[in-house]
């Protein structure tokens, strides 16, 4: 047969017809199945914003950000919160001078070594790292002293703005990611400098003074109480704890009006109440988030998703198969990923208020349990967004409630310390504090009931049961750094010095 007959007679054509038929059908199917998808994202996502929005719920920033305060009640209304060329907040001059430097040598030669970092913060950094376990030496501390000694002014400027009542930082809540925080930024490593001068102070004997740092890093702590934003929480918490680190050691060397001002500041926190509205400003940042998504181009939705990630490589452009991907993605689960984002979120926010005051391990356990699931079935393509935002938050949880417990064991040791100098000796139980010194016993975070209590009477601890929920006599396992790792949240204390002196 001739070969070009052959061709002719052969069934080619019907085969490419069948082809294409069965490709336009495959195509038609999976439009079918994401418009399915589409839909069914778009009706959960009604019926959640309707739900939510019936029971007052805030879904974005609107009604979250905090309204003006006049400039004279303004913490942050002065040019030394301005940013510089670079969009940093420099408070104060952190670099060292190779003539300032070669003084600060030649005056403590036992702490020159540190000197070569050339940062004030690292440097008392480094010399409070060096003195972990102890107070610092006479020495330690007037070298501290010496290398802050140049910023005093700003130090000053600082206390002086502190008494202003309001604290209202210029957040641009509108750019989302690209939202500046550099006022968080400067929070921390001031009170990381307030926290090793009053360390210094209390070696040097200077304890009004330390007292006075002391209360100013929780002051700094509530600069952004008003802010709905994660991270300014998170930067928050580290303030509280920098203080209570040092409460904790310097307490028993404190009089009575001393201890008795740091207790009405401590009395003044409610860390979980900032916490709801930190996790309601996270949820309204991912809303904004995902408007911004559904309006990107391309590239734009891309260079989103890098962000999120923390990848900044601007050069590194989807490709083909992966615009595709990001489209699917757009078209079919995006609306469905928003709905479940925010019932994630209310689920967390209704076990942080449903007792106030307390907060629940388990159920914060059971939806981390639940988000560890989605990621190993088919749903971690519905809820890719969730997924990637979740991770960064689980962790707050249970640090929110260890530094509040904290707290309330500082406020507790305060009234302790005030009862031993009274009495001259450590109550043996709790309810002796009240009325006289607490208006009443302050519960666990965990267990609603009292803070646990022991003293032999000369030392004490005071216990909370810990993210475990489980009394382990006080056993904290100090060597885990994680909240939720450890056993017992423990305060330990002893009688003061004014008191056990000879």
């Amino acid at each position: 047969m001739n070969p070009l007959q052959f061709i002719k007679k052969a069934p080619w054509r019907k085969i490419a017809i069948g082809a294409v038929f069965l490709f336009v059908l495959f195509v038609t199917l999976i439009v079918l199945v994401g418009a399915w998808f589409s839909y069914q994202g778009r009706r959960e996502w009604a019926q959640t914003k309707a739900e939510l929005l019936s029971r007052g719920e805030l879904l974005s920033y609107e009604g979250l950000v905090p309204a003006p305060v006049p400039p004279e009640e303004n913490f942050f209304a002065d040019p030394i919160w301005e940013p510089n060329a670079d969009g940093r907040i420099d408070l104060f001059a952190l670099l060292i001078s190779p003539e300032e430097a070669a003084r600060i040598k030649a005056s403590f030669p036992s702490d020159a070594d540190l000197v070569k970092e050339g940062n004030r913060v690292q440097v008392v950094q480094a010399v409070g790292r060096r003195a972990k376990d102890r107070s610092m030496t006479p020495e330690e501390a007037a070298f501290v002293l010496a290398v802050l000694e140049p910023v005093q002014g700003d130090l000053d400027t600082l206390e002086r703005l502190a008494k202003r009542p309001e604290a209202r930082f210029p957040v641009d809540y509108s750019k989302g990611l690209a939202m500046p925080l550099h006022h968080a930024t400067a929070l921390l490593k001031l009170g990381q400098v307030l926290q090793r001068r009053a360390q210094a102070e209390a070696a040097l004997g200077r304890t009004d003074q330390s007292v006075d740092d002391i209360l100013l890093i929780l002051r700094l702590a509530h600069t952004v109480d008003d802010e709905p934003v994660l991270i300014s929480f998170l930067v928050a918490l580290s303030l509280d704890s920098i203080a209570l680190d040092v409460i904790e050691k310097q307490v028993p060397t404190w009089n009575a009006e001393q201890a008795q001002r740091v207790g009405q500041a401590l009395g003044q926190s409610d860390i979980l109440k900032q916490a709801a509205r930190a996790f309601r400003g996270e949820r309204a940042f991912g809303n904004q988030l995902i408007d911004q998504l559904k309006q990107a181009s391309h590239g734009g939705f891309g260079k989103i998703l890098q962000m999120m990630v923390g990848v900044s490589d601007t050069e590194n452009h989807p490709s083909v198969f992966a615009l595709i991907l990001i489209d699917v993605y757009r078209f079919a689960f995006l609306d469905g990923d928003r709905a479940y984002f925010n019932k994630t979120h209310q689920r967390w926010l209704d076990s942080l208020e449903k007792e106030p005051g307390r907060v629940h391990p388990h159920d914060f356990e059971n939806i981390d349990t639940e988000l560890e699931r989605e990621k190993q079935e088919m749903n971690q393509y519905r809820h890719v967004l969730t997924l990637v935002m979740m991770p960064a938050m689980t962790s707050a949880f249970s640090r929110a409630a260890s530094v509040e417990t904290r707290v309330r064991q500082a406020y507790i040791a305060c009234a302790i310390q005030r009862y031993a100098l009274s009495e001259r000796a450590l109550p043996s139980a709790l309810n002796q504090l009240v009325p006289r010194y607490l208006e009443g016993i302050p519960t666990d975070v965990i267990s609603g009931r009292p803070m646990h209590y022991r003293g032999d009477g000369k030392e004490y601890v005071l216990w909370s049961v810990g993210w475990n929920e489980k009394d382990d006599g006080g056993n904290g396992s100090p060597n885990e750094k994680s909240p939720e790792k450890k056993l017992d949240w423990v305060w330990k204390g002893h009688l003061p010095d004014a008191v056990a002196a000879p």
